[in-house]
């Protein structure tokens, strides 16, 4: 289940590196076109990077990234993941600089050491947290992803209310998710009848905030 961020609401004025936005096609070329990004002026829509047939004037749903050459580019094929989200991703390769996840992109996604929870391994899946460093605006990802999970307020979620999870770990009283790539939320065992794969996303229902903080979640309603 896709994520329920909604993915084409920023406006141009707003920083569009690493989400998925529509943008118009203001220019065509041999290879490829140019989009209307805004603050970012024209961003390149590589031929290799397009879905079918574009022209001038159409607006197409296209995720903004730096390329391998640190050049702001854009693709009709998303990634994964995109920026404020969470995934699990396979490390595609480890150097003395920190390790690169493979997110469906030709460029990979950098984790640096810093934000490595355990030093991670080549082939191996992880959970990480995708955001924009403020220092170098680059992309990168964290397997330390609790200080990007916040507290689930009261009144923010109502009874029943249909969420996105990916699920967390698993403990003695069932397994912990991420709601909405925001809060923490917990599927008791005795209520789990499905079997629940960590690389995805699932759909859910809000049950109930504990007075402790703690947030419940159903399979099904």
């Amino acid at each position: 289940y896709p994520s329920t961020n909604n993915r084409n609401s920023y406006p141009r004025s707003r920083n569009l590196i690493g989400r998925s936005s529509e943008l118009e096609v203001i220019k065509r070329v041999e290879f490829g076109g140019y989009l209307d990004g805004g603050d970012l002026g024209e961003v390149l829509l590589p031929t290799r990077n397009i879905r079918g047939e574009v022209e001038v004037g159409e607006e197409v749903e296209a995720f903004i990234y730096y390329d391998s050459e640190d050049r702001v580019i854009a693709t009709m094929k998303p990634p994964v993941a995109q920026v404020g989200e969470f995934a699990f991703l396979k490390v595609a390769e480890t150097t003395k600089f920190g390790a690169f996840l493979d997110w469906g992109l030709d460029k990979h996604l950098f984790v640096p050491f810093a934000e490595q929870h355990t030093r991670m391994q080549s082939g191996r899946r992880y959970l990480v947290y995708i955001f924009q460093n403020q220092r170098d605006k680059r992309l990168v990802a964290s397997s330390k992803y609790n200080k990007f999970i916040e507290d689930a307020p009261r009144n923010k979620l109502k009874p029943r209310q249909e969420v996105s999870i990916i699920i967390e770990s698993e403990t003695e009283l069932g397994v912990k998710a991420i709601i909405n790539n925001r809060w923490l939320g917990l599927l008791y065992r005795d209520e789990i009848f499905q079997k629940l794969r960590f690389v995805q996303r699932h759909k859910s229902w809000y049950k109930r905030l504990r007075d402790y903080g703690k947030v419940e979640l159903s399979l099904s309603f």
